[in-house]
């Protein structure tokens, strides 16, 4: 028998066994065959908090919801996952029944946002041009995209997230090129969002600052890229 729900075989039912147990039925422990399912989570897949049972439910019960005092804060991850115990106490040691829970900094939930895209590039081409390379990879995404939204600030310094510079569309895993039209010295924020087919756009702050030199023709800095 699983040692969270008896403290021995005889000497009778731990603090866990008492809470699945009363708390499921109002007074009698493990009184179904089915047993019953538990909620658990924590802020990462490797980080769930299996020693603290936040609700119990039916074994076969569709649906199943964390207590009000298990608050969530805006801004950030969840991840709850379900298990199983039986009517001897025996409980799954499954990661299967996991979900992800995103709080927007409203504190509503988030919508499904493609992934954001990463090992980004940039070079100076054809003189006076900035060319941006790019990966995206679909591992884990929420939702699929459909296109990749390039915005820049035009050298001053604030990035324009209203009116895209150019849309690439997404076919696959793969590297995405853009490249710009001709520019002036001087030093420039470029971003690239990833668009899923509802239209909702990945809120990445990533951005490349770069600087430009035309005196010096295939010569550009990366001053920073970084990721959000």
């Amino acid at each position: 028998m699983d040692a969270k729900f008896f403290e021995s075989l005889y000497e009778g039912d731990s603090a866990d066994g008492v809470k699945v147990g009363m708390g499921l039925t109002g007074g009698d422990f493990w009184p179904r065959i089915a047993g019953c399912s538990m909620l658990y989570r924590g802020t990462a897949m490797n980080l769930i908090d299996f020693t603290n049972i936040l609700a119990v439910s039916e074994a076969e019960a569709s649906e199943i919801s964390p207590p009000i005092y298990a608050s969530h804060d805006n801004g950030s991850i969840y991840f709850y996952v379900i298990r199983r115990a039986n009517n001897f106490g025996r409980e799954e040691r499954t990661l299967a029944a996991a979900v992800k829970v995103s709080i927007d900094a409203s504190g509503d939930l988030a919508q499904p946002q493609p992934n954001s895209v990463f090992e980004t590039g940039a070079e100076q081409v054809d003189g006076s041009k900035v060319q941006l390379v790019w990966y995206y990879c679909p591992i884990e995404q929420q939702s699929p995209p459909v296109c990749f939204n390039v915005y820049y600030d035009a050298g001053t310094g604030q990035i324009d997230y209203e009116d895209p510079i150019a849309t690439i569309s997404y076919v696959g895993r793969m590297f995405y090129i853009y490249k710009s039209g001709p520019l002036n010295t001087g030093k420039y924020l470029f971003a690239i969002r990833v668009e899923d087919s509802a239209g909702m756009e990945n809120a990445s702050l990533a951005r490349i600052k770069i600087e430009l030199n035309i005196a010096s023709p295939g010569v550009i800095n990366i001053l920073s890229a970084k990721a959000v």
